[in-house]
């Protein structure tokens, strides 16, 4: 999350943060607290943020970046428990101050269970269409929800939807233990509803035209950019930080996966008219 005087950016993970953030750094000033944690309700009045990437890209990109052995969903999935995680972490990250027995022991209960062998066999070559195959459809199997930890699978999103879907609402929206208690958000009407009546951000910049949405979004939060810092941003575009080594999606994807993501992130998909890669 990065904070200055008039803004704040909430960083959905592998949508360009990074720059994103090194940029607002440069442009109006400000500090990084944390990374993709969650706005709190001291700072709803400022101008609020967001990132967005096509949810295919989104896939890809986070699969290969834990073929590098990075990233959350990596070492989530590939151990099999973490006591500290599960004692001192988690139940920050589902915003609550103590996590409660009955869900500290459900999700010990999985981790246990978490098929780590399959998980590990999945990362590795980032340009092997098969793995990612495999490992989309383990991301995208309800039956393997709380495998990611983060809360996931305690929230009625992870029923319907995919891990963005779910990311999206608990930056994006002033959902709390809502995100975990509402059951219509098992349901497309009640995320669209969530992303609507609870909407949070005031802009979300799109990856694929991260350059000039972020222009727009901060000429709408009233900051002013010069001619020469304008054309810095724009000549910077193939020099962003912090990105996977990976082929485009195209080559990663089949009938039957690019379907797949489909199904789990169709919200995400029609909010931000994002079309299939061809295959």
């Amino acid at each position: 999350m990065f904070i200055s005087e008039k803004l704040v950016f909430t960083e959905l993970h592998k949508t360009g943060g990074t720059h994103i953030c090194s940029w607002l750094e440069k442009l109006v000033g400000g500090e990084k607290v944390g990374k993709h944690n969650r706005i709190p309700p001291s700072l709803w009045d400022r101008f609020i943020i967001g990132s967005i990437r096509n949810p295919w890209e989104w896939y890809v990109s986070l699969w290969a970046y834990g073929c590098g052995g990075e990233g959350s969903a990596y070492h989530q999935t590939t151990r099999r428990v973490n006591l500290n995680y599960l004692n001192r972490q988690l139940h920050g990250e589902m915003g609550l101050r103590r996590l409660p027995p009955s869900c500290w022991a459900l999700q010990l209960w999985h981790d246990i269970r978490k098929p780590v062998v399959s998980w590990r066999s999945v990362y590795g070559d980032p340009y092997d269409a098969g793995a990612f195959r495999n490992w989309l459809r383990l991301m995208l199997n309800p039956a393997r929800r709380f495998d990611m930890g983060e809360g996931f699978g305690f929230s009625p999103v992870s029923m319907g939807f995919g891990l963005m879907t779910y990311r999206c609402l608990k930056l994006f929206t002033r959902l709390r233990t809502a995100l975990y208690k509402d059951r219509s958000l098992a349901k497309p009407e009640g995320i669209r509803r969530a992303l609507d009546e609870e909407r949070l951000v005031c802009f979300v910049i799109r990856n694929e035209c991260l350059e000039k949405d972020l222009l727009e979004a901060l000429a709408l939060a009233g900051c002013e950019v010069s001619d020469k810092d304008r054309c810095a941003l724009f000549s910077a575009r193939n020099n962003k930080i912090n990105t996977s080594r990976r082929f485009s999606a195209s080559h990663y994807y089949d009938r039957e996966t690019v379907e797949l993501v489909a199904n789990r992130e169709k919200v995400i998909i029609e909010n931000y008219g994002y079309t299939q890669p061809e295959i």
